[in-house]
Parts: C-alpha cells; sequence; structure tokens
C-alpha cells in the first residue's frame, strides 16, 4: 500500500508540471571561452649620449655647444624628465649671470643647435636641485615632458664662464637625467 501511494504521489506531481506547462530539461549544451592577461611591469629608462664638450673658453665667456646629447625613452611607458647638475670643484653654479668663480650652465631640449639667446636664466639655467621638465621649463622646439616608447629629444647646453677664477684645469659637470612614468 505504501507503494502504491508513492507511485500515485509521483504520476500527480508529473501530471501537475506538464498541465501547468513546465517542461522537464533533459540535458544542457554548455560553451566556455578562456581569457587571457597578462601585466606588463612599468619600466622607466632614458639614456643619453655624451660627453658634451667645450673646450677651451675665455672668462666670462658665452659658448653653446656644437653637439647635442640624444636623450632616448628607452624604457616601456611616456616619461618626464627632470634635470640637475653637479658642480666640480672650486666652481658655483647659479641662475644668473655668473661672477667670480661661479658658472650658469643652461639646457635646452631643441631638434637643431639654438641660439644663445633663445636660453633665459628661468627656464634654461642647471641647479643642483633635480628640477622637472614642464613646457616650458628646458623647452625650445622639443621638451622633456610624456616622451613617448622610444622617443629622442635633443639636448643642447649653453656655458657661461665665471668672470674670474684660480681653476684653470679642465673641469667636468655631471649633468643628471631623471626619468618618470609620465
Amino acid at each position: 500500500m505504501y507503494r502504491t501511494k508513492s507511485a500515485l504521489l509521483v504520476g500527480t506531481i508529473v501530471l501537475l508540471a506538464l498541465a501547468s506547462g513546465t517542461s522537464v530539461v533533459r540535458g544542457a549544451n554548455q560553451a566556455t571561452i578562456n581569457v587571457t592577461v597578462t601585466i606588463q611591469s612599468v619600466n622607466v629608462s632614458v639614456s643619453a649620449s655624451g660627453p658634451i664638450g667645450f673646450g677651451v673658453v675665455s672668462v666670462a665667456s658665452v659658448s653653446v655647444a656644437g653637439d647635442s646629447s640624444h636623450v632616448v625613452n628607452d624604457g616601456n611607458t611616456a616619461e618626464t624628465y627632470s634635470l640637475n647638475l653637479a658642480n666640480p670643484g672650486g666652481w658655483t653654479a647659479v641662475r644668473a649671470a655668473p661672477g667670480a668663480d661661479q658658472y650658469c650652465l643652461s639646457a635646452q631640449f631643441n631638434s637643431f643647435e639654438p641660439t644663445a639667446g633663445s636660453f633665459t636664466y628661468s627656464y634654461h639655467a642647471l641647479s643642483t636641485t633635480s628640477t622637472a621638465c614642464t613646457y616650458y621649463q628646458f623647452a625650445g622646439n622639443q621638451t622633456g615632458v610624456s616622451v613617448p616608447i622610444s622617443g629622442i629629444r635633443y639636448l643642447w647646453f649653453k656655458f657661461e664662464a665665471p668672470t674670474s677664477t684660480s681653476v684653470t684645469t679642465e673641469q667636468t659637470i655631471v649633468v643628471t637625467i631623471t626619468a618618470a612614468a609620465a
């Protein structure tokens, strides 16, 4: 009797399901998609050609180097540069007309050799403090702002010699270019 009631109950459920319009799912068909992704690490890197030589200059003279440094973004992201210098022994960098044992080294990104008059103290003179490039700072017809991957910028230098000095041996002024992701 228990079996008859169970069979009757199952039959009633099936009839109710069919009467209500519910369909019975017999199987499913599936599709899959593989989604892949690789995260690339940001690599900020800059290189520059050099050295840049001014040769022998007179006291109180002004010279623009005849060659530029080729500054290359060899990282994998756009970069903005910052520039600073280190003083050689016995001289101090200024961002104005130099005096005794002072000099002014200016830098400008430009696709061709700029004139001495195109450099200004406020926008182009280097100091020992790292200064970020902007659309004005160190800019000529190129900038050190948002330099694309593999982008080349031409960095020119202007040197203003001390008005007097006791240092007459060759001096090396180290200019540092620091890259940051733009």
